[in-house]
């Protein structure tokens, strides 16, 4: 298959900002500013690029062209921009907070810009620090969070283990919390050969006849360059959607707000070499399947994937965006490929490790951050000692008659699912599941979302017809 990457500099100039607060460590003196208006936003890129080289926890989910892109598209106006910059005495800026604030709530910038569940989601949420500064920023944040009106509850999400925003919460004084929130499935990259010798015997089968197959109809990769980079991402969300349209799809994926996000964060991170597009064709020019990739200093994370009808019938298309991504991983010498967060069959069979994110909640005061945090505990704490109850009845320290009802309910469960069931129990466990994934699981929720992703759409095209 067929590859080439067109490279591009990225874009320069930046204003200087006025420091307005000076914070003491014993180590350290640092100067803290808060940016809290877009122009101050655009200002920071070249420094903050700067910043994003020099702090090894950086993901390419914290770096300017990731996050002024959000905030262009779904912050503002809807969210208090809140940015905390930290600079050693001589204006080197050594740590940067991006945070947002609504109804009290501060927040990572990127995350949820609907009320309820469904979002354009920004993963490996970070602060970045310069590498050298960690404790003296970690201090002098949490100096300069306290300080900072505005604010009851930081709720502070998708924090890998290795996050810099850990120096905040071992240096807060106040109320604090951490939870395990959502699973990363993380794909290895020795080589193409070692990752299908860990997979089944079944799928290294279908692996290899999907390649097979795109080899003789002439299937070729080619990466979107700078210039094409806006082209391929308003396909890529089309074949986006064309691959969920029978699935339950997320309704801001449908909005002219999501194609303009990945329309624009597609032409910066291109253009700034730390993400692609890379798109399937066949010889005849035909756009079968395209995907998104962010490049990480450990990691080739996979953003988004599309995929037409027949690309779906005649590829096992996982087998494509991942030969895609390992390849891609090992020739930047990456320890992996990340699928980001979700529960699908598909991401599972092919991962080699799973990584849970966490979520770090922080009170000003105790009294406004128990009910906050409280709902959080109990949630966290049922799903751990439902863990816990699983683990022990299927373990030999349960007492037989446990032991016994468990097997039993387990040879249920596979019984109504196999083909010695009558056919009546057969349909109606298929019924009972199609209910459930129909109408389960918050279902008036997304009925909700759907309807307001639908009068988003029109008001966008009654504007557009207008014009």
């Amino acid at each position: 298959m067929r590859q080439r990457l067109e490279r591009c500099s990225p874009r320069k100039g930046s204003r200087q900002l006025v420091l307005t607060s000076d914070q003491v460590t014993g180590e350290q003196r640092l100067k803290t500013a808060l940016v809290r208006d877009a122009a101050g936003f655009s200002a920071l890129r070249q420094e903050w690029d700067d910043l994003y080289r020099g702090c090894p926890s950086a993901t390419p989910f914290s770096s300017w062209e990731w996050l002024y892109s959000w905030w262009e598209v779904y912050g503002e106006g809807k969210y208090g921009l809140r940015l905390i910059t930290l600079r050693e005495e001589g204006g080197l800026l050594v740590g940067l907070l991006p945070l947002m604030v609504r109804r009290r709530r501060l927040l990572l910038l990127g995350d949820s810009p609907r009320a309820l569940y469904w979002y354009v989601w920004t993963p490996y949420k970070d602060v970045l620090v310069r590498e050298g500064w960690e404790r003296p920023v970690a201090r002098v944040g949490a100096q300069a969070l306290k300080e900072m009106g505005g604010w009851w509850v930081a709720d502070l999400q998708e924090l890998m283990p290795q996050a810099a925003a850990w120096g905040l919460f071992r240096s807060w004084e106040g109320p604090q919390r951490s939870f395990s929130l959502t699973e990363y499935f993380l794909i290895r990259t020795d080589s193409w050969e070692e990752l299908l010798s860990s997979l089944s015997r079944n799928l290294r089968s279908i692996v290899r006849r999907t390649l097979r197959r795109a080899e003789e109809d002439g299937l070729r990769r080619e990466p979107a360059g700078a210039e094409e980079a806006e082209r391929a991402a308003r396909i890529l969300v089309a074949l986006h959607r064309e691959l969920l349209v029978e699935r339950r799809i997320d309704p801001e994926d449908l909005t002219p707000k999501s194609q303009a996000f990945i329309e624009r964060v597609a032409r910066r991170m291109t253009a700034r070499e730390i993400g692609r597009i890379s798109e399937f064709r066949r010889a005849d020019g035909e756009l079968l399947v395209s995907q998104f990739l962010v490049f990480d200093k450990d990691f080739v994370g996979v953003y988004m994937v599309g995929a037409s009808k027949e690309a779906s019938r005649r590829y096992q298309f996982m087998t494509l965006c991942n030969w895609d991504a390992v390849d891609v991983a090992c020739s930047r010498d990456n320890a992996y490929v990340s699928w980001m967060m979700g529960n699908e069959g598909d991401k599972l069979r092919w991962a080699t490790e799973v990584v849970s994110s966490q979520r770090m909640i922080l009170g000003r005061t105790l009294a406004l951050w128990v009910p906050y945090a409280g709902y959080y505990i109990l949630y966290d704490r049922y799903y751990a000692l439902r863990a816990e109850v699983q683990v022990y009845v299927h373990s030999e320290d349960a007492p037989h008659w446990i032991r016994n009802a468990t097997r039993r309910y387990y040879a249920l469960v596979e019984y109504v699912h196999s083909d010695d069931a009558p056919r009546w129990i057969q349909r109606a466990t298929e019924g009972y599941y199609e209910l459930r994934s129909k109408y389960g699981y918050g279902w008036l929720g997304y009925q909700y979302e759907l309807a307001r992703a639908r009068r988003e759409i029109r008001r966008s095209n009654d504007t557009s017809r207008l014009d």
